[in-house]
């Protein structure tokens, strides 16, 4: 007998499933607004979540979703590197300064 999988709607969907320097990292939508990493590192499991809120009456669109992924696929990867003990690059500092400085002014 063979195992097929079957695609099953849910709450919580995998949207992305990946090795990054030796650990695993899965990025997961739950409902519509909650997009979720999951790192695995040397047996030990890092989370971290962002909540994205559209406005009453509209849907996320898949723009959006592709966004938040990427955020996350982001944050997933800086874990990894800070755990792993890596320097950043120059560039790399330049980029975390700006998000630093994008997230300050972001209302809560």
């Amino acid at each position: 007998m063979e195992l097929k999988p079957h695609k099953i709607k849910g709450r919580i969907t995998t949207l992305f499933a990946a090795p990054y320097k030796g650990s695993m990292v899965y990025i997961r939508q739950i409902d519509k607004e909650i997009f979720e990493y999951i790192v695995v590192f040397k047996g030990q499991v890092y989370t971290n979540y962002m909540v994205f809120t559209v406005p009453e009456g509209k849907r996320i669109t898949k723009y959006q979703v592709k966004c938040g992924m990427n955020l996350l696929i982001a944050g997933a990867q800086a874990s990894i590197s800070t755990l792993r003990g890596d320097k950043m690059e120059k560039k790399d500092k330049a980029l975390a300064k700006d998000f630093e400085g994008v997230s300050k002014n972001l209302p809560n």
